[in-house]
């Protein structure tokens, strides 16, 4: 314990609440192994519990912070553990969207809302695969938690805009904090630590959890624990809570979903985050089940560079830094792949949140060789239309710790196309080709192999100019079982021996005093998960901590 408190030095004056583990808390063999009866402990529990409390919440970002704070709140005695080195996960790391719906703020800015149209609009953007009784969870809890927020963590709200399709505006903006933006998803995870902190809440960083024990057939009990001093046995007297963030850095986990994604694709945290889907494969082991795992995720990137954003060992008064070159102007571009050749039409490219089946993303994926190359390649027009002329240096001397944080490998300049693709690691003859034929349509005006929509500017005034598109899994849509409560849905319950009769998810047996909530659950969203959903993981939090802790205590 001590050492892995002395881990989080690089927190100090941060006020990261902990400190070496309370001795009340340590039991120091107080579950000898064997029974009242003299029986030996049986093999789905630990010889010994090493640490007791009441709600174990395992993650400390979105979901797993409001869970520990309305625990303790509720008269719970809580520990919450991360695997990480740096309170928050990915959380820290990401945009201050925070889709509310029907609330007293929207109010406010004389923003009318109903559950049905929040229900509605859900649904349809994400493809009516969102399960019906969580979503209205979200919606029912919403105007609490905003309130909540103001009243009890100290937040503002400040404004409320859309960010995507919907009837009426829901995405609620946080004030400005120590600092930090307003709309800065880092506020959020500001203000949770600064309440936890007050009330006393054990944070146990570089903790990983790598089982849950459950009695079979009966309630979880606790926990088995990675720390640098070795493996320990937590006890949750009443509950534990999941909120383990998603699985977009586990290659093979995501392989196994979607075979196409044949390679490792860079994850949007890296490197500060190693999201592996640690709550989803320990939560399978006993018994839980995932759903919409067939929608995988979504992707976005950066171009240049390999890194999201980069946030020199992140704390609270180290802002992150934004990475790339800038994407958004596109019309002198060409894109060409490995072999240097052209392979979409680059008028139906986007930046933004890609999913696996839209068409951009689909010839990315048919993309011959690994790993897949994805450029884009113009000439000094193009360069100075798209703002690339204002980072001449990064393209001449990438550094990784320089924004934008190109990398070598990724960027390239040169006088000639042959120069240029030497750079870039594609054939010359076939890049020089490519350019050739690409300004000849766009001399006639027409795009004969792709029909990519005029007007077509030529590539042909030196110097030239590539960057390499990074492709980068970003959220999940899919995710952990769970019911309007957040209790993690029992998958024995399919097993039935006949008949076709069903029960909405409400009705399904649970695995007894276990929670999950945030990205590592799925549900909500649907095939979409769209931006702004920290409020869905804010909220599930909120239920999930809250019900735990009036669990009754397990004997």
């Amino acid at each position: 314990m001590e050492h892995a408190v002395s881990r989080r030095s690089f927190l100090k004056g941060v006020g990261l609440a902990g400190g070496a583990v309370g001795a009340g808390m340590l039991l120091n063999g107080c579950a000898s192994g064997e029974s009242d009866a003299g029986e030996a402990a049986p093999w789905w529990a630990p010889e010994s519990w090493d640490i007791e409390t009441d709600v174990i919440v395992v993650g400390t970002g979105d979901a797993g912070s409001p869970a520990a704070i309305r625990a303790v709140d509720a008269g719970a005695e809580v520990i919450m553990i991360d695997k990480g080195e740096f309170f928050g996960g990915c959380s820290v790391l990401g945009g201050g969207n925070c889709q509310l719906a029907c609330t007293s703020v929207q109010k406010r800015f004389d923003i009318e809302d109903k559950p049905e149209w929040a229900f509605e609009d859900q649904m349809e953007f994400g493809l009516y695969r969102s399960n019906p009784e969580v979503l209205q969870a979200w919606i029912d809890t919403s105007d609490e938690y905003a309130t909540w927020v103001e009243d009890v963590c100290g937040g503002e709200w400040v404004d409320v805009t859309k960010q995507e399709p919907a009837r009426v505006p829901r995405s609620h903006q946080i004030a400005e904090h120590n600092g930090q933006p307003k709309g800065s998803g880092v506020v959020f995870s500001m203000l949770f630590h600064e309440q936890l902190e007050a009330r006393g809440v054990q944070i146990l960083l570089e903790h990983k959890m790598t089982k849950i024990y459950r009695e079979p057939g009966g309630p979880v009990l606790g926990l088995e624990v990675e720390t640098p001093d070795g493996t320990i046995a937590m006890k949750a007297r009443k509950g534990v809570v999941i909120a383990t963030g998603g699985f977009k850095g586990n290659p093979r986990m995501i392989r196994a979903q979607h075979a196409a994604f044949d390679e490792t694709l860079i994850w949007t945290g890296w490197p500060d985050v190693l999201p592996t889907g640690d709550g989803h494969l320990c939560v399978t082991d006993i018994g839980g089940g995932c759903v919409d795992m067939s929608f995988i995720m979504e992707f976005s990137g950066r171009l240049g560079s390999r890194q999201y954003v980069r946030w020199d060992r992140p704390h609270f008064d180290n802002p992150s830094t934004k990475t790339g070159l800038p994407s958004g102007k596109l019309d002198h571009m060409v894109f060409v792949q490995n072999q240097g050749t052209r392979y979409l039409n680059e008028a139906g490219w986007e930046a933004g949140h890609t999913l696996p089946w839209l068409p951009h993303m689909v010839a990315f994926l048919q993309i011959e060789g690994r790993p897949r190359m994805e450029w884009f390649v113009t000439d000094q027009a193009g360069a100075v239309d798209a703002g690339w002329d204002k980072y001449e240096d990064a393209f001449l001397n990438p550094d990784s710790e320089k924004t934008p944080c190109c990398e070598p490998g990724w960027v390239a300049k040169a006088d000639t196309i042959a120069e240029l693709a030497e750079q870039m690691g594609v054939p010359a003859d076939n890049l020089e080709a490519t350019i050739a034929q690409y300004n000849e349509y766009a001399a006639a005006g027409e795009d004969p192999d792709f029909g990519r929509p005029g007007p077509l500017y030529p590539v042909a005034e030196p110097p030239f100019w590539a960057a390499r598109w990074c492709r980068m899994p970003h959220d999940q849509c899919t995710g952990i079982r769970v019911n309007q409560n957040m209790q993690v849905v029992d998958q024995s319950f399919q097993w039935q021996p006949e008949g076709c009769d069903s029960v909405p998810i409400s009705e399904e047996p649970i695995i007894p005093h276990l929670y999950a909530a945030g990205e590592c659950t799925g549900g909500t969203g649907g095939a979409v998960r769209g931006s702004g959903k920290r409020g869905w993981y804010q909220v599930h939090g909120y239920i999930a901590g809250n019900l735990a802790a009036q669990e009754d205590p397990i004997a």
